[in-house]
C-alpha cells in the first residue's frame, strides 16, 4: 500500500473515531437529560366521564380535558379510574367513542384507565385499550397491569369480580401479584408507588356497603398490602366526588393492623351525575366536593405533591407526600360554608359592628362592612367580625401557613388590620355595644383589652372589587396554632381601622352564592 493511500486510511479512521466519539457525548448528555426529566414530571388523575343514563357526559370531559391541555406544565399522561362510560349492551361502541374523544387531545396511548362497574366487559375492555400491558396476571386479560415512569410504578387493579356472596372483592390471587409488584417496586430502588382502582376500600357516601368494604376480612387483606409497603396513595372512583380519606391504625380490623398513614383519594367526577351524600366520615380530611374535577401529581424526586381543581379551575384541595423517610405529609384545609371542606359545612359565623347604630345587630346580612368614618365626617367605626370552626384540624398539626378570600363588592384605597377577637361573641345577637345579649364589651365596638388582641395578624389592602385574597402573618399563623393546641379559645378576628375614611365591603357567610362566602384556608402539617 502506498504512502499516500495509507495517510487517506488514517484520515478516514480519524473521523470515524470523531464521529464516534461525539456520539458518545450525546449520548451520554441524553440520557442524563432524561434522568432528570423522569424523576421530575406531572401526570394528571380523573374518572367516571360516563353520563347519567347513557353513553359520555362529552361536554364536561372535553371541558377538563381542555383545562388540562391548557396546563403550563404538561402531564406525562393521564390516569382514568373507572367508569368511562355508561355501558350496556352498547358498551363496546362507547368504549370507542370515548377513545375518539380523548384521542383529541393526547395520543390514546397516554391514557391508563380501570375497569369500571359500567364497563365490566373484561374482554371488551381489554380488546378496546389493546395498547395495555396485557396478561401481566394470568387470567386478568389488560384489567391488572403496571407500568414505570421515572422513578415511580403505577399499578392498576380489577375491582369489578366478585365473591359467591355478589360483593366486590380483590380476591388472593390479585392481593399476591399486587404484593409481588409493589416488591419488585422496591427492588428496583423506585421511590414512589401509586394503585388504581375503581371501587373503593373505604367509600364514605352512595356507595357505602357495598362497594370492598361489604367483603371486610378480604378487604383489610387487601389494605394490609397497601400499607405494608406504604404506597405513595390510592386512587379510586365510583362515589361521584372528590374526597381524600386517610387510612390509618384506627381503620384496623379482622387481625390486620396498619402502621402507616396511606390517603385514599376518590376521584369520580369527570361527568357523571354528582353526589354529595356521606355515611362515614371518619377520617376523611376533605370532601365529599360534588364538583367535577380532576387531579394533577407532580414528583419531584421524594415529594409527590398532589392539587385538585374543579371544572372552572379552581382548586378544591392541594396536599403533599414525602417519601424522603421523613414521612412528613402538608395538607391545606379551606373552610367556607356550603362548600369546604364539604358542602354541608356551616362553621363560619360573621357580622359587623356599627358605632352610628350603635343597638342593632348585622348578623343576617350579606354584605359586611368595615369603615372609620360613617356616614361620611361623622367619624364613626364600622368594623367586620368573622369566625371559622377549624375544629377538623388534628391535634398536635403544625400551622405551616393560612390566609383568607374575601369577594369584595366596594374596593377600598385604604388599608384595614385584623385582630384576634377574645369575647365569646353572638352573631344574631351582637352590636356595636354588646357580644351577646346583655353582655358588654369592655369598650364598646369590641375595643377593649379583653375584647380584642392588640397585634396584627394580617393586613387588607383591597384596592379593586372581586375576590381577595390575603395571608396571615407569622402572629396570624401562631393565633391559629393557639386555637388548634387549645391554647386560646377560638373566637375569630375583628377586622378594622378607625383612621381609614374609605369604607370596604364584602360579601358575607349569609350570600347565596356560595363561592363569594368568606373563606380560611390553612396549611398543616
Amino acid at each position: 500500500m502506498s504512502y499516500v493511500l495509507r495517510k487517506k486510511r488514517l484520515a478516514i479512521m480519524l473521523v470515524i473515531a470523531m464521529v464516534f466519539s461525539l456520539f458518545a457525548i450525546f449520548a451520554v448528555s441524553d440520557k442524563h437529560s432524561a434522568d432528570a426529566a423522569t424523576t421530575s414530571f406531572r401526570f394528571v388523575v380523573m374518572g367516571d366521564s360516563r353520563a347519567s343514563t347513557d353513553g359520555i357526559n362529552e361536554t364536561m370531559l372535553r371541558e377538563l380535558m381542555t383545562q388540562v391541555k391548557g396546563l403550563s406544565t404538561q402531564p406525562a399522561f393521564v390516569m382514568f379510574t373507572g367508569d368511562q362510560v355508561q355501558g350496556g349492551s352498547d358498551v363496546e361502541t362507547e368504549l370507542y367513542e370515548w377513545k375518539a374523544i380523548v384521542d383529541d387531545y393526547y395520543p390514546i396511548n397516554k391514557f391508563y384507565p380501570s375497569l369500571g362497574n359500567h364497563e365490566h366487559d373484561e374482554t371488551v375492555f381489554t380488546n378496546v385499550f389493546n395498547y395495555l400491558p396485557s396478561e401481566q396476571l394470568s387470567g386478568y386479560k389488560r384489567t391488572a397491569y403496571y407500568f414505570d415512569y421515572g422513578n415511580s410504578r403505577f399499578i392498576t387493579l380489577n375491582s369489578d369480580r366478585k365473591n359467591s356472596s355478589g360483593n366486590y372483592v380483590i380476591t388472593s390471587t390479585q392481593r399476591n401479584w399486587l404484593d409481588s409488584t409493589l416488591q419488585g417496586a422496591a427492588n428496583n430502588g423506585l421511590i414512589h408507588t401509586f394503585v388504581q382502582w375503581h371501587v373503593p376500600a373505604y367509600p364514605i357516601g352512595s356507595h357505602y356497603g357495598n362497594s370492598l368494604d361489604a367483603s371486610p376480612a378480604d378487604r383489610d387483606a387487601f389494605w394490609d398490602i397497601i400499607d405494608k409497603h406504604n404506597v405513595t396513595a390510592a386512587l379510586v372512583g365510583h362515589e361521584h366526588n372528590y374526597n381524600r380519606r386517610l387510612i390509618d391504625s384506627s381503620f384496623n380490623g379482622n387481625g390486620y393492623a396498619f402502621d402507616k398513614q396511606i390517603y385514599q383519594l376518590t376521584l369520580g367526577a369527570a361527568g357523571a351525575p354528582l353526589s354529595s351524600t356521606v355515611k362515614d366520615s371518619k377520617n376523611v380530611i376533605v370532601g365529599p366536593v360534588a364538583k367535577y374535577h380532576y387531579m394533577t401529581v407532580d414528583i419531584a424526586d421524594a415529594v409527590a405533591t398532589f392539587k385538585v381543581y374543579d371544572n372552572n379551575n379552581s382548586q378544591l384541595d392541594s396536599f403533599k407526600v414525602d417519601k424522603s423517610g421523613s414521612s412528613s405529609t402538608s395538607t391545606t384545609k379551606s373552610f367556607q360554608n356550603g362548600v369546604y371542606p364539604t358542602s354541608s359545612y356551616a362553621g363560619n359565623k360573621d357580622t359587623y359592628l356599627s358605632q352610628y347604630d350603635a343597638t342593632t345587630n348585622y348578623g343576617s346580612i350579606t354584605t359586611l362592612l368595615v369603615d372609620g368614618d360613617d356616614p361620611g365626617g361623622s367619624g364613626k367605626d364600622k368594623s367586620a367580625i368573622l369566625e371559622w370552626d377549624i375544629s377538623s384540624i388534628p391535634a398536635g398539626s403544625t400551622i405551616k401557613s393560612a390566609s383568607i378570600t374575601l369577594h369584595v363588592t366596594d374596593a377600598s384605597s385604604g388599608s384595614y388590620e385584623l385582630y384576634r377577637m377574645k369575647r365569646n361573641w353572638s352573631q344574631s345577637s351582637s352590636t356595636w355595644n354588646q357580644y351577646s345579649s346583655g353582655y358588654n364589651w369592655e369598650v364598646a365596638g369590641a375595643n377593649g383589652t379583653n375584647d380584642r388582641g392588640s397585634t396584627v395578624l394580617g393586613t387588607v389592602t383591597a384596592s379593586s372589587t372581586g375576590n381577595y385574597t390575603f395571608n396571615l402573618n407569622s402572629y396570624g399563623i401562631s393565633q391559629i396554632q393557639y386555637w388548634v393546641d387549645g391554647t386560646h379559645s377560638n373566637n375569630g378576628f375583628i377586622l378594622s381601622d378607625s383612621s381609614v375614611g374609605d369604607g370596604l365591603d364584602f360579601k358575607s357567610g349569609e350570600t347565596s352564592t356560595t363561592s363569594n362566602r368568606p373563606k380560611l384556608t390553612i396549611t398543616y402539617e
